[in-house]
């Protein structure tokens, strides 16, 4: 699948406008416009509104080698990166290699869908209460990363681990394959940088997977992010943080939000945004102390091939990635060691013949 920025300007011929006036109509710059013909792909709430403002389809603006088996993957990009063709087509290219592994499974349930007409601070709150019941939280506390994935486990959503090709610049992404709900996560990724943008996919999937054709837009995102946030930072355990640093000087502040980050597992960024929501006035700079905070915890990809064993790389896997280790597993038999490495993306990592065979022991053991 490949973005057709150039039909643009062919839209904007035929319907007698101009760049200029097609920019005020989306709300954004010139530039922008400009970027999109030129092979940039409009964020979702901009692509409908280009639908909109010509009346055709999304599908009008991609290439027809689009495969319905597999939805066009969504992206919560890292910092300002923006989404290309480029990066659409290679993180559909890795979504492909999965094509006939999910296609030969038939259960692809996920948690009933939770609907609101409201889309308000305090629906947010309430469906993010029940989640963290459902990651087993009990206590008014950020979630780790086991618990996070925990979750997603739990609302049917497969997750599978790869370092991602350079032009995929996202921590993670999310798609559906075959009718099963899927997040492919970059093993390059911080696990304090992780936790926020798996929660927000976790949302959007007991949200029904609102679909750029279904009117996915702006306001949706937003409450997707509000729900993901107060999932990560309950108002009790932001209370607490505030509280305690209220007053102090700017030097300590950062030091005692370092104490908070190092025993919760989680950046100073996040838990300062959220404060900002009980105090606005709240303008605590962390942006230098943020990065160096998080060189003091491991990528994804350190913790799963930690100490390069196929025994405990498959025991992590297993743990973190219940419901695809499980796919795997009832298919070991007709995967080959070839595929098996493709598949799980450990062909530089470790031996493939080895990992398979401890997953035949652990089929074996859960037979």
């Amino acid at each position: 699948m490949e973005w057709l920025g150039g039909k643009i300007k062919y839209l904007i011929k035929e319907n007698n406008s101009s760049i200029v006036k097609l920019a005020e109509k989306t709300g954004v710059s010139r530039q922008t416009v400009t970027d999109w013909i030129k092979g940039q792909v409009p964020k979702g709430n901009h692509l409908i509104n280009l639908c909109k403002i010509f009346n055709v389809n999304p599908d009008f603006f991609f290439s027809k080698d689009f495969d319905n088996s597999i939805s066009v993957p969504v992206h919560r990009t890292r910092r300002t990166a923006k989404v290309t063709s480029a990066m659409q087509k290679d993180a559909l290219e890795m979504a492909r290699t999965y094509e006939v592994l999910f296609k030969n499974d038939a259960n692809s349930s996920v948690l009933p869908v939770v609907r609101v007409h409201n889309r308000t601070d305090e629906i947010a709150k309430k469906i993010a209460k029940e989640l963290r019941k459902r990651a087993g939280l009990s206590q008014d506390i950020p979630p780790d990363y086991e618990h996070t994935f925990s979750l997603l486990a739990y609302l049917g959503i497969k997750v599978i681990f790869r370092y991602f090709p350079e032009k995929i610049k996202a921590y993670a992404y999310y798609t559906k394959i075959h009718g099963h709900r899927i997040v492919f996560v970059n093993n390059s990724t911080n696990i304090i940088d992780l936790i926020f943008p798996i929660l927000h996919e976790a949302v959007h999937a007991i949200r029904d997977e609102i679909k750029i054709n279904d009117g996915f837009d702006a306001e949706e995102e937003n409450f997707c992010d509000k729900v993901a946030s107060y999932i990560q930072f309950p108002d009790e355990y932001v209370h607490i943080v505030y509280d305690f640093i209220n007053g102090l000087p700017v030097g300590v502040q950062v030091n005692k939000l370092k104490t908070f980050g190092k025993k919760y597992g989680h950046a100073l960024f996040g838990i300062v945004k959220q404060i900002k929501t009980i105090d606005p006035d709240f303008n605590l700079k962390i942006g230098g102390a943020d990065s160096n905070f998080k060189k003091g915890f491991h990528t994804i990809g350190d913790i799963i091939f930690i100490g390069n064993d196929p025994r405990d790389y498959v025991a992590k896997i297993s743990t973190l990635s219940p419901l695809f280790t499980s796919i795997i597993l009832n298919q070991i038999d007709s995967i080959t060691n070839r595929k098996l490495g493709e598949m799980l993306g450990i062909e530089s990592v470790l031996d493939t013949k080895a990992v398979k065979d401890e997953l035949i022991k652990l089929k074996s053991m859960a037979s």
